[in-house]
């Protein structure tokens, strides 16, 4: 008998761009127009890298008399982190936070820029879109159709390390189909699919 034998390749190694816009700006997160992906907001330098997780809570079905029978799945938990070192005060106050924040300005150039922090912040959710360039050639898109921002934050400055800002976003239901993200893989011509 011969079984199926799965080559090592591809791996995929190394971080990628992350880009981020308001979900309110997106008529459809599944197929965005030009102008929408003209939109997205490149937020910067990622510290290490980017971690999506996907969670599953399920439900035990049992019977009396023979245990376990049936495993449902209830819901799905989709998780993206990171650590941003690009200093952008204006995305952390617009995309983590919902946070005040203002600009003051000689002629065109931005002399102060100030956020303040208050109970009563509300972030609104966002699209985001991750994209990592493989090494083969092509690339591995994770968008991630309407999410929040689900984590504290915490600003450390010292001489060894660069500040880095942990971006974790929680996603929701897109409200039309229960979806939370798709992962779309491009390949190159000569690139042959894996997995077939």
């Amino acid at each position: 008998m011969t079984m199926h034998f799965q080559k090592s390749d591809p791996v995929i190694l190394g971080s990628g761009e992350l880009y981020i816009l308001e979900y309110d700006k997106i008529t459809d997160p599944a197929n965005l127009t030009e102008n929408e992906e003209e939109q997205l907001i490149n937020i910067g330098a990622i510290e290490r890298g980017c971690t999506i997780t996907v969670g599953t809570e399920t439900k035990d079905i049992k019977s009396g008399n023979r245990g376990v029978v049936a495993k449902w799945i209830v819901d799905k938990e989709v998780k993206l982190t990171t650590g941003v070192m690009t200093w952008i005060m204006k995305n952390v106050a617009q995309y983590l936070l919902g946070a005040n924040y203002e600009e003051t300005k000689d002629g065109e150039k931005v002399t102060q820029s100030k956020m303040v922090i208050s109970k009563n912040d509300n972030a609104k959710p966002v699209y985001l879109r991750f994209v990592h360039n493989k090494r083969t050639g092509g690339q591995l898109i994770v968008n991630i159709y309407r999410a929040i921002f689900d984590s504290d934050l915490q600003f450390t400055f010292d001489d060894d390390n660069p500040t880095s800002i942990n971006y974790e976003f929680l996603a929701l239901s897109d409200g039309v189909n229960n979806n939370y993200v798709e992962f779309i893989e491009t390949f190159e011509e000569d690139e042959e699919e894996i997995g077939g």
